[in-house]
């Protein structure tokens, strides 16, 4: 079975999850097969410096665009399956991906499976575990091949990063395809995380909208500052403006990995975990016990938070060695 790993990058640097593209589909790679990496992006140098997980790299360098629209990405890759004729095709579930993924399906007539969060091989075809409804319910299905997968960042671990060896390298200029693009780049627009840099953090304190409103918030902030962590909201809370976009957590905000990530009121759809899965514990609070937040977390309570924040702050201040 040949499988298509489908990878991104923006500017000079890959995405993260382009190596669990590489170790979701190698997880399932029998003796025999063949992982083959996609890229397309300005690090067409990084990828082959960091996908050496993949059998051969086929890296689409953009070397005069920062980012790759969905549209003249869908169009390399097209070209790519054309040509490579692969099993399976794994996408990210990303802002490009979204796009890319149903193209591909729609252009191939392969059936399209989104949301992944599991996928094992069952002969000549894969059971897969994807989420539904914002991830309160997992479906369990039967996909036979050839297919579309689109993955949940976060659902596998990084492959290890390594060289592509030289020889296994393809690479193409992706520009033509860009520029002939109907939709076209007209400006990237970055926050400015320096005073605010929730990726260093070593424990966050993080609000959805189960926190009610904006003054409610104080009290999570009061155990933040007993915790020496950081505040920080999903995207509910950044929408409704009671938190700034510095401190929203998920794909459209910052990707956290610290020691403590603990969330109150938040339900968990799967755009926050992207950017919070890795924490290395992670502790729930929800009054929902099917909210997705309890896939990820080590730990949870299906209680009041303002309750449980108040007596764990308590608990805290009254004990000198926390």
């Amino acid at each position: 079975m040949k499988m298509i790993a489908c990878t991104e990058g923006r500017s000079d640097r890959v995405e993260a999850f382009s190596l669990e593209m590489i170790n979701a589909a190698r997880s399932i790679a029998a003796a025999g097969d063949e992982v083959v990496a996609f890229f397309a992006g300005q690090a067409a140098k990084a990828a082959a410096s960091s996908f050496g997980a993949a059998d051969r790299l086929i890296a689409a360098d953009a070397a005069g665009s920062d980012l790759i629209p969905a549209e003249a990405y869908a169009r390399l890759l097209r070209d790519t399956i054309a040509a490579e004729q692969p099993d399976l095709v794994l996408v990210p579930y990303s802002a490009n991906g979204l796009d890319v993924a149903a193209d591909i399906a729609a252009r191939t007539g392969w059936p399209l499976l989104s949301y992944v969060n599991e996928i094992k091989r069952d002969g000549e075809s894969l059971n897969v575990v994807a989420q539904m409804y914002g991830g309160k319910v997992l479906a369990e299905c039967v996909v036979k091949l050839p297919a579309v997968l689109m993955v949940n960042p976060g659902a596998f671990e990084e492959a290890m990063p390594g060289p592509v060896d030289a020889a296994k390298v393809q690479q193409f200029d992706a520009m033509p395809a860009i520029e002939s693009s109907r939709v076209k780049m007209v400006a990237i627009d970055v926050p400015d995380y320096a005073d605010v840099d929730l990726t260093t953090a070593e424990r966050i304190v993080c609000v959805g909208r189960g926190i009610g409103d904006e003054a409610s918030i104080d009290i999570a902030r009061d155990l933040a500052t007993i915790l020496g962590a950081e505040i920080a909201g999903s995207r509910p809370v950044v929408d409704n403006g009671w938190l700034p976009k510095l401190r929203q957590v998920g794909k459209s905000g910052q990707k956290v990995k610290p020691k403590l990530y603990l969330a109150l009121g938040v339900s968990g759809a799967p755009e926050h975990l992207e950017g919070m899965s890795h924490a290395d514990l992670i502790i729930a609070v929800n009054t929902d016990p099917k909210a997705p937040i309890f896939n990820v977390a080590h730990y949870g309570a299906t209680c009041d938070l303002f309750d449980l924040v108040a007596s764990l702050s308590d608990r805290l201040q009254a004990s000198p060695g926390r």
